[in-house]
């Protein structure tokens, strides 16, 4: 049995005729009396008693098309449901710390625009942290930091952006700083290992044959920009982090010759992932994100 019989068996019941129905479906007639003969022989019973110029329900036609009347309105409405499944369904988003706390909500809040009807989930944790859970399938597609080295995924490069030394004018007036040396002496704020920015600090260190023990360790860069504020030491943030404090002659950039730090947000997801229209929009949207 399928669905195709049961529409031309209702359409020949509702209009008493095959050559009727026939019509209405745009097929042939003895198709139309094809596919009924298959139903009764089917169902082991007849379904209409024929005559010259009309066909009639038997009685247990009669019941028949009571019951499929249900199943084909049942059908239709899951038919017409299924056009809107992918957007109420459930989009995972990761990011680490950086976008987490600059871009994301806005590229958010736009997807949420597009998509109005689609759950949202965000978790923002370490870069480390949001790549074990792409990995394990516990997110869709994310948002990290730095290098990504990983066979297994999908890495997109969307944005990039500098990550400064900064500390108090009166630190620095204190602790004058004119090469990595007396940098690296300093009492220094960073982020956890593992975190995408301080591996990028590290290997600018290490490049100048400097290892560095920091004085401050934490995950939340809002912490370390307010140390770096009170004057406990030199904080490496991104720029857009530290603009207003600036502008506001709270803190400094600390000018070291051949110190450039650099880091790079991608997007990522599993290598075999399905991506719906919602993720083909997170990634252009990101992408034109400024």
């Amino acid at each position: 049995m399928d669905i195709r019989r049961f529409r031309i068996f209702q359409k020949a019941a509702e209009l008493k005729s095959f050559t009727k129905a026939a019509n209405e479906l745009y097929m042939t007639q003895p198709a139309v009396s094809k596919a009924i003969m298959e139903l009764e022989e089917e169902l082991g019973t007849p379904l209409f008693e024929r005559f010259p110029k009309k066909v009639v329900l038997t009685p247990e036609g009669l019941v028949f098309l009571e019951r499929i009347n249900g199943l084909l309105t049942h059908y239709d409405d899951v038919i017409t449901q299924a056009a809107t499944i992918k957007e109420a369904s459930c989009l995972r988003i990761g990011s680490g710390i950086t976008v987490g706390n600059d871009a994301l909500p806005a590229m958010i809040e736009e997807l949420n625009k597009r998509f109005p009807d689609m759950q949202i989930q965000v978790e923002i944790a370490s870069s480390a942290q949001i790549m074990e859970k792409v990995r394990q399938q516990k997110l869709d597609i994310a948002f990290v930091e730095g290098v990504i080295a990983q066979e297994d995924v999908i890495c997109i490069p969307v944005s990039t952006y500098h990550i400064l030394p900064v500390a108090s004018p009166a630190f620095l007036k204190e602790h004058p700083i004119q090469n990595v040396q007396q940098l690296s002496l300093q009492p220094l704020l960073l982020r956890e290992e593992g975190s995408a920015i301080r591996s990028v600090v590290d290997s600018a260190f290490l490049l100048h044959d400097t290892h560095v023990t920091p004085c401050w360790t934490s995950t939340n860069s809002t912490v370390l920009l307010k140390a770096a504020v009170e004057g406990f030491g030199v904080a490496f943030l991104p720029e857009k982090m530290i603009y207003k404090k600036q502008k506001q002659k709270r803190l400094e950039t600390v000018i070291v010759d051949d110190f450039v730090l650099e880091n790079v947000n991608h997007i990522v997801y599993l290598k075999h992932k399905h991506l719906n229209d919602a993720m083909y929009s997170l990634i252009e949207i990101a992408k034109s994100y400024k």
